[in-house]
Parts: C-alpha cells; structure tokens; sequence
C-alpha cells in the first residue's frame, strides 16, 4: 500500500513540475520569473493536481465497492471452488497476481517445493511471497489459509443448498425407502423425524 501512496505522489510532484515548467516557458517572460513565482506557481498546481487526484481516487474506490457486491452474488451461484474464494479476497487483502497464485496452490495443498516447481521460480520466493499473503491476509500459517478457504467454501455450499432446499418441497424418502429392520408396528411420528 506505501508503494502505490509514493507512487502517486511521485506522479502528482511530476505533473506539477510539468505544469509548472510549462507556464513558467511558455507564459511568463523568461526575465521576470523569480523564485517566488516559480514555487507559488508549483504550489498551486500540485494543490489542484493532488485534488483532482484524490478526487479521482475516490470514484475509482466507489465504483470497485458497487462492483464487489455484484461479484459476491455472481460467485454464489457459481460452483464453491478454493480458486473463487482466494480470487473472492485476493483485492481485499490486497494481495498481487502472484501471491493470489501462490495462495491458491497452497490452499489446494500443495508443498512448497511442488508450487516453486509448477510456477518456475525459487522455493525461496515461495516462502516470501507466503508470507506477505499472511501478513496482509491476517492468517498465521498455510493451515490457517487452508482453513479459512475451506469454511468459505461451506458457507457458500450452506447458503446455496439454503436456497435450494427453499425453492424444493421435501419428501418423506423414510415413508418410500425400505429400512432395513424396521418393524411393522413401528411409532408413526418416528417415521416423519
């Protein structure tokens, strides 16, 4: 996260010294600017440009947040799979590509050595980006991340069986199956449990 704040502000110092070496060319006699006007121009457009900056940044966010519900809904009706659940979280947690990768294959199990190997690269970059993924994650070790993975999978495969078994009747399969050992004379409010 620092990373994409010094990034941003890099780019907002640069498009203000931009404008300002522009204006300072172009608009103003080479002779009459000074220092002063120079720095009030720099600190007027880095003002403006950090604006419209953060303005920008709060629509993007906004329109991600209206986005996230949508996929959430879209992932229900999907098949439970250890991939959507890491992809469900990988932006929250604020995970890259590869860490989401790496996480994936761990969730699925797999040893370090057998994710180095598939994704081409050292174990030691493994164990790296593991453990970013648990420190932005929260998650205190794979069998952490494998956990979490998989109660996500139950709560979806619950809240999906939910909503199929409100849509469907339910039949008495204890009436129509034959069991074996049951008596003839057997308590009919047992059969209906």
């Amino acid at each position: 996260m620092v990373r994409y704040w010094v990034s941003g502000f890099t780019l907002v110092f640069g498009v203000a010294a931009l404008k300002t070496a522009l204006v300072v060319g172009f608009v103003l006699q080479k002779g009459s600017a000074d220092v002063a006007t120079i720095v009030g121009l720099f600190a007027l457009f880095f003002a403006l440009t950090s604006g419209v900056a953060y303005i920008c940044f709060k629509q993007v966010t906004k329109y991600q947040a209206n986005l996230r519900p949508k996929k959430s809904a879209s992932s229900v009706s999907a098949p439970a799979a250890k991939e959507s659940v890491i992809a469900r979280y990988a932006p929250e947690w604020g995970l890259s590509q590869a860490e989401a990768d790496v996480a994936i294959f761990v969730a699925k199990g797999f040893s370090n050595s057998e994710v180095a190997e598939m994704r081409g690269c050292a174990i030691a970059t493994i164990k790296s980006q593991l453990s970013s993924i648990y420190q932005k994650s929260g998650m205190g070790s794979r069998y952490q991340l494998i956990a979490f993975v998989t109660d996500e999978i139950c709560a979806i495969a619950n809240e999906t069986d939910a909503e199929h078994h409100q849509r469907t009747t339910s039949v008495p399969t204890r009436r129509i199956l034959p069991l074996v050992g049951r008596s003839k004379h057997s308590d009919p409010a047992a059969l209906q449990a």
